[in-house]
């Protein structure tokens, strides 16, 4: 989005007309010194040369790519969602209607854009940038993270309800779950992320394993999922966000160690960033490898190549 703005400093010159002839009027009298010099104010193309506006992030939360490569921020303190060019932070549209505290943001195949709204216990859905649905359920509390699958079904971390639900693409509810196949209980989820036919679950800290879990997607569906893969680096993270390369490596944004870690397939820990990271809420990879981190604290998004230097920090 751009604006054109007209300021003092690029009034450049003027040009004066001929003098105007005298003016008479009905009553016949004759307008003496009726000659008027017009100015008329010339503006310079600098005028019109848009302004960019930049995005003034107020905690900003969850982030995703859509499919053009624009990035999408949850910007939960002005309860905005904001579109972004990641080169340079400049907005390129602004989603306000029905958001309340967004917290995590995802796109499914077609481009729809789906918000969970901590505050409302909600979570809004949207296409072309026009809100379409609002679902609000009893499966939905305090919710943070969502996912969208490839079967036109999303999944939604309850942070305060100690469970993942899974409802579909008209809102209905399909299933609530509070603990995986081996008793694992969903306490206190903080992130979703879906890649393939996998859904990808984090936890922690204080509580299980503290980890990001993998799952196959399909057995939510069956009230039965088992974990495939757990990612941890054994210390108190806190998962905020995950995220993947195009070689399936995993990222994920751990708020109480205030890093942004990447795992490869195995699970294996091959990353660590710290530098510029506080309390992050959100992470994201584009397509050439650069890692997006969001960091609440000072209102931030700090950005870094796929070895890890800190490259740019959009505000």
């Amino acid at each position: 989005m751009t604006r054109l703005i007209p300021t003092c400093a690029n009034l450049h010159a003027a040009f004066v007309l001929p003098d105007s002839p005298a003016v008479t009027f009905a009553s016949g009298k004759k307008q003496i010194g009726a000659i008027m010099r017009v100015k008329i104010v010339v503006l310079t193309v600098a005028m019109f040369l848009p302004q960019i506006l930049q995005a003034q992030l107020n905690h900003p939360c969850g982030l995703a790519f859509d499919s053009g490569g624009n990035l999408w921020v949850a910007n939960s303190g002005d309860n905005q969602v904001l579109e972004l060019n990641p080169a340079n932070g400049s907005v390129l549209a602004t989603i306000s209607l029905g958001l309340n505290n967004p917290q995590r943001i995802a796109f499914d195949r077609y481009g729809t854009l789906f918000v969970a709204n901590n505050s409302s216990s909600n979570v809004t859905i949207y296409r072309n940038l026009q809100l379409i649905a609002t679902v609000a359920s009893s499966g939905i509390q305090n919710p943070l993270g969502i996912a969208a699958g490839d079967y036109d079904e999303f999944y939604v971390a309850n942070n305060s309800g100690n469970s993942i639900s899974v409802f579909n693409i008209d809102g209905e509810l399909l299933e609530t779950l509070t603990a995986d196949q081996s008793g694992f209980l969903f306490t206190a989820p903080g992130a979703l992320a879906i890649r393939g036919s996998n859904l990808y679950a984090g936890f922690g800290p204080g509580f299980g394993e503290n980890a990001v879990i993998s799952y196959n997607a399909a057995e939510f569906l069956t009230k039965n999922p088992a974990e495939k893969r757990v990612y941890t680096d054994f210390v108190n993270t806190g998962p905020t966000g995950i995220a993947f390369d195009s070689s399936g490596n995993v990222y994920v944004s751990d708020f109480y160690s205030n890093t942004a870690v990447r795992f490869n397939t195995q699970g294996v820990l091959s990353l660590v960033i710290s530098k510029g990271i506080a309390q992050p809420e959100g992470i994201a990879v584009d397509k050439s490898g650069n890692i997006f981190v969001s960091n609440a604290t000072p209102n931030d998004i700090t950005v870094y190549n796929a070895e890890g230097t800190l490259i740019r920090t959009l505000k």
